[in-house]
């Protein structure tokens, strides 16, 4: 195999416990930003009297691009490092969000999100190649804290910044807010994320892509693949149309429909944030069963329920499955022993393809059903990979000794 030579001409890393506080201020900061996005885009789609296919294929332009851009982020951050590569991608989400907020379409509005979902996934692998490779020294039991910042900003304090930023400033205005927000982190996140680069001169990004797709012939990344793209798919739908099941099916307030997405943001972040040495102790294997049960009834609950009380328990159940999923896969990751650079960008990119279809498909599935029951059509998929259902099926019929 080609070696690789590790160039590392930096003043050195901050200290871990330094690292650490730094790192999840900056995973809050860049949360709230996604957070106050996602609803303003929302908000956009119900001012624009967009249909539900087209909320589908709104949300999920952006989706798509930062999909297929998260293998090259990876490739990039490993060559010129994750401080670079962030900083860089930061300024010119800073520059092209702004423009969304000025569409009087949902093509153009979607077009606007595709470019600027471009920049994205640099800054989601550089902070997710960061986080792994400090992890080992930071303590798996602090694996939850990077994802549960940045859910604490994406599901909880961002759509509250949100709501009440676009009441204030309208859309147009809060668009200009994130950019602002942007344009901090670009300088933020230069001064503490890593600077490990990989030399690889002589292998193209072609390559390099090629290289970290081999990792998916690993059978532990490849269940980690699995299970986070499977989340992200339920995620996707979750955040991409509980709002509007709130307001359409049910009619509430889009308020109303946002406390939904509080909530289930609310659940996601205690978890990461508290139960991270109740997970070690467990062991993958109970943890994994936990967490499917616990999101296969969450999403019995969100698909069947009339009323804003089985909307609620839905909501805590599937944020705690996707949660404890969360936990196993990027402890798995960090302690693999991999290329972070890589590893991150593969991950990221199953995970935002999760998203892509979760909102797509779910859009297009509108179309012959009832939006809320298509939180039902995601369990069969689900029981297909738990491999507690597995085992308990695979039980059932093997024939006795």
């Amino acid at each position: 195999m080609r070696q690789s030579n590790i160039l590392d001409t930096q003043p050195p890393l901050l200290a871990t416990h330094h690292f650490t506080f730094a790192f999840v201020g900056l995973a809050l900061m860049s949360g709230i930003t996604i957070g106050m996005n996602k609803i303003l885009v929302t908000l956009l789609a119900l001012h624009l009297n967009a249909e539900s296919w087209q909320i589908g294929l709104l949300i999920g332009a952006e989706s798509l691009s930062m999909m297929l851009m998260s293998l090259p982020a990876g490739i990039f951050i490993s060559r010129f490092s994750a401080r670079w590569v962030y900083g860089i991608s930061s300024l010119g989400a800073m520059a092209l969000y702004p423009l969304i907020g000025y569409s009087n379409s949902w093509y153009l509005a979607a077009m606007f999100l595709f470019i600027a979902g471009i920049c994205i996934p640099f800054r989601v692998v550089a902070m997710n190649t960061s986080w792994l490779e400090r992890l080992p020294e930071v303590g798996t039991s602090r694996g939850g804290w990077y994802r549960g910042t940045l859910m604490l900003g994406i599901g909880l304090v961002g759509p509250l910044l949100g709501n009440l930023a676009s009441s204030h400033f309208g859309v147009h205005g809060s668009y200009w807010i994130t950019s602002i927000l942007f344009a901090v982190m670009s300088f933020y996140g230069f001064s503490i994320l890593s600077h490990t680069r990989i030399i690889e001169s002589s292998k193209s990004v072609r390559g390099g892509v090629k290289d970290m797709l081999r990792h998916l012939a690993d059978p532990m990344v490849r269940q980690v693949c699995i299970y986070d793209g499977l989340g992200g798919m339920v995620r996707g739908f979750f955040g991409t149309f509980i709002i509007i099941i709130a307001v359409k099916q049910f009619n509430w307030s889009a308020q109303q429909g946002i406390t939904l997405m509080v909530v289930e943001g609310a659940t996601f972040v205690a978890v990461l944030l508290l139960l991270g040495h109740f997970v070690a102790k467990l062991g993958e294997k109970v943890t994994y069963n936990l967490s499917h049960g616990s999101l296969i009834t969450g999403l019995l609950f969100l698909g069947l329920s009339g009323g804003i009380v089985g909307l609620l328990i839905g909501a805590v159940l599937q944020a705690i499955g996707q949660a404890l999923n969360h936990l196993v896969n990027i402890s798995r990751l960090a302690h693999s022993g991999k290329n972070m650079g890589h590893v991150s960008g593969l991950f990221t990119m199953v995970g935002m393809a999760g998203g892509f279809a979760g909102a797509t498909l779910g859009g297009f599935l509108s179309k012959g059903f009832v939006l809320q029951d298509i939180f039902l059509l995601w369990i069969p998929i689900w029981l297909a990979v738990c491999p507690g259902f597995r085992g308990f099926i695979s039980s059932i019929f093997k024939k006795p000794a």
